[in-house]
């Protein structure tokens, strides 16, 4: 993605893997116990979020 052009030359693109993984995990954990799909919802929105914060461009 770097490469193409879509990602800020500062962007890491390990980090947001781990971050992505991390809050799908907590999301999934909070969905279960609180039996509502809305924490993993809020989970993926904020860390996509801030993925599309790295892009050249708007998503």
């Amino acid at each position: 993605m770097r490469e193409r052009g879509d990602l800020r030359p500062d962007a890491d693109p390990v980090a947001p893997t781990h971050l992505l993984a991390a809050a799908f995990q907590e999301g999934m954990l909070l969905e279960q116990a609180a039996d509502d799909t809305t924490p993993l919802g809020d989970a993926m929105n904020g860390v996509l979020d801030y993925i599309a914060s790295f892009a050249t461009h708007s998503c």
